[in-house]
């Protein structure tokens, strides 16, 4: 199911559910509306949007925040919905979606992180290509400053450019060309599903991963999970992110990184023929392509080329 790609006038609708907004950087999303205005596209926030819930850590009460989404869903006047940020309770609202509703007006959905589990239900149950993506912020020389992620985003959400160009140097970790279905992306919000209605079927599938607060024994423990619960069985490739923790240096030197994380992933996949192939186009505090979830595509590790072989938007 595809969503209409975004066109001058359109309004984007922000949202909170997961993490909480605070005054101190709503500054950084009003800044991402200057931006998005500059586009001549409209941005509201939603009703709900800067509410706490009970416990202090989240964008309000789970209902208040699932009925934001859903009401974003059925507004004609919304054609894209922008989480603001993530980090670690979405799938509290899981429950509390018209999925329904959404099938009944297919919109763009965007972000990353802790909104995977939201993106991984939601194309579960309604079919929905969603998008992952940078933070709706500016100002601080990340997220929608970046020329790439910028670039990216008029790219893919209004003239559905179907490339995705290398924003640094890509590495070949095994040889193999593949076709397949888009699965990302966070790890750690990956594995949040399992075992539940909303874990996704990873057969003929492309695992794109990436990670945050990511160290050593983290890696190796949620890599092995995937084995054991036979993801690496069903996928016909791997494509490497930008992994916070092993790749920033003031990580890297905090955790006593030694490794890298595409070496972790071969060795756990050893007993596997699948391509691996490393990039640094989308994750945290990088810059991001805007990847299309379940659109079809097709990677050759050892070119380093990734292409979007199918439409993911109308």
């Amino acid at each position: 199911m595809l969503a209409k790609s975004l066109r001058k006038g359109d309004t984007i609708g922000i949202i909170a559910p997961s993490n909480k907004i605070t005054q101190d950087n709503k500054y950084l999303l009003d800044n991402a509306i200057k931006k998005f205005e500059s586009l001549w596209l409209k941005v509201v926030y939603s009703k709900n949007c800067f509410n706490f819930d009970k416990y202090n850590v989240s964008g309000g009460e789970p209902q208040e925040r699932a009925d934001d989404l859903n009401e974003m869903f059925l507004n004609p006047q919304i054609k894209a919905i922008y989480c603001a940020q993530g980090w670690d309770t979405v799938n509290q609202i899981l429950s509390l979606i018209d999925y329904e509703l959404i099938k009944k007006n297919p919109k763009i959905l965007l972000w990353m992180s802790d909104i995977d589990v939201l993106h991984l239900a939601i194309n579960k149950k309604t079919g929905l290509i969603v998008f992952h993506g940078s933070d709706p912020k500016s100002g601080r020389d990340l997220d929608l400053d970046f020329e790439y992620t910028w670039t990216s985003f008029q790219d893919r959400m209004m003239h559905r450019s179907k490339e995705i160009p290398a924003s640094s140097e890509r590495k070949c970790v095994r040889k193999g060309i593949a076709e397949g279905k888009i699965i990302w992306c966070n790890l750690s919000s990956i594995l949040k599903l399992a075992g539940t209605p909303y874990f996704p079927d990873f057969q003929n599938s492309i695992l794109f991963l990436e990670g945050y607060s990511e160290n050593t024994k983290k890696a190796i423990a949620k890599l092995q999970q995937l084995k054991e619960i036979g993801v690496f069985d069903k996928i016909k490739w791997i494509v490497i992110g930008y992994v916070l923790g092993f790749q920033d240096k003031d990580w890297i030197k905090e955790n006593n990184i030694e490794s890298n994380y595409e070496d972790i992933v071969l060795d756990i996949t050893k007993d596997y023929n699948f391509p691996i192939l490393k990039t640094n186009d989308f994750g945290h505090k990088c810059p991001n392509c805007y990847l299309p979830i379940w659109a079809k595509i097709k990677l050759d590790a050892q070119e380093k080329e990734i292409t979007i072989i199918e439409d993911f938007l109308i």
